[in-house]
């Protein structure tokens, strides 16, 4: 049963086809400036009965013509995918009358090495190797700017990234990207952040939805106090998670020190610092 973070996968790509592009080619494929991008039917229907759905494909219009790209979800192994996935190239290289090839997204490390598998399907000389996405081909997005120029590779980062050593510039990047997108549409960003908190572990979850705060509605001082705690309060606890995350002990007077202090810049220095420290005492120094 697909859950949520595999459809929000599925979904990037056809909301941003050109997206598959980008993938490839940092898998190292060699494609040619490509002109346009557009989702095509993910249906794999053979001459039977039976009928194979993928999660997504993409046409891809490159100067020397066109090129699909059939985008698997997978989070965990499956060998009926080791009789499907040569079906899917094959159903989209004859339908669209082009060359085809396979994109795997595989958050879990175990199960992308699995995906990785050369699949042989009989003939000689015909062996398929799947494309599987890791975190090496996935650019780490810490400019918020980055994230709204496009969005769903900054889905893919938080995904990816999110509990490395630059996670918290990561979340931070996501938390001001949408920002950034509500300025011109505020469902748009809505739907953005939705995804981002899909596909990311429980802590850089807690973390994000920490930071994501909301400006101001009130103009009375009495509002205004309110609301500025409960931003320092979400910051702090915000610097709690993420230290938690990574393995950092914190002792009952350092957490404190952490959830007394209502100076804003202070909370948001210790939030990016809290991503390189190797002890909690040292997020002070």
């Amino acid at each position: 049963m697909p859950t949520r973070e595999h459809d929000v996968l599925a979904e990037l790509f056809r909301w941003r086809p050109a997206l598959a592009a980008d993938l490839v080619t940092g898998l190292g494929v060699d494609l040619p400036d490509v002109r346009e991008a557009s989702h095509c039917s993910e249906s794999f229907t053979d001459l039977k009965t039976s009928e194979y759905t993928g999660d997504a494909a993409v046409l891809l219009e490159l100067d020397s013509g066109r090129f699909g790209v059939v985008v698997e979800v997978q989070r965990q192994e499956d060998t009926d995918k080791l009789w499907t996935w040569p079906l899917y190239i094959a159903t989209l290289r004859a339908r669209e009358r082009c060359p085809a090839m396979l994109l795997v997204v595989a958050p879990d490390r175990d199960v992308a090495k699995w995906c990785a598998r050369k699949i042989e399907t009989g003939h000689p000389g015909h062996t398929l190797t799947p494309l599987v996405l890791q975190a090496d081909n996935v650019p780490e997005l810490t400019d918020p700017k980055d994230f709204l120029a496009n969005p769903p590779m900054g889905v893919l980062s938080a995904m990816f990234h999110s509990g490395g050593p630059e996670g918290m510039k990561v979340l931070q990047a996501a938390s001001d990207g949408t920002d950034l997108i509500a300025d011109a549409d505020r469902r748009l960003a809505r739907r953005y952040v939705d995804c981002v908190l899909a596909v990311v572990p429980q802590a850089a979850r807690d973390a994000l939805e920490a930071l994501m705060m909301t400006e101001s509605e009130f103009y009375s001082d009495t509002f205004r106090n309110a609301e500025a705690n409960a931003e320092a309060k979400a910051k702090a606890e915000a610097v709690l998670t993420f230290l938690h995350a990574r393995g950092i002990a914190v002792t009952e007077a350092q957490k404190e020190r952490i959830s007394g202090c209502r100076d804003l810049a202070q909370l948001q220095d210790w939030i990016a610092r809290s991503a390189t420290v190797e002890s909690a005492g040292d997020l002070f120094g």
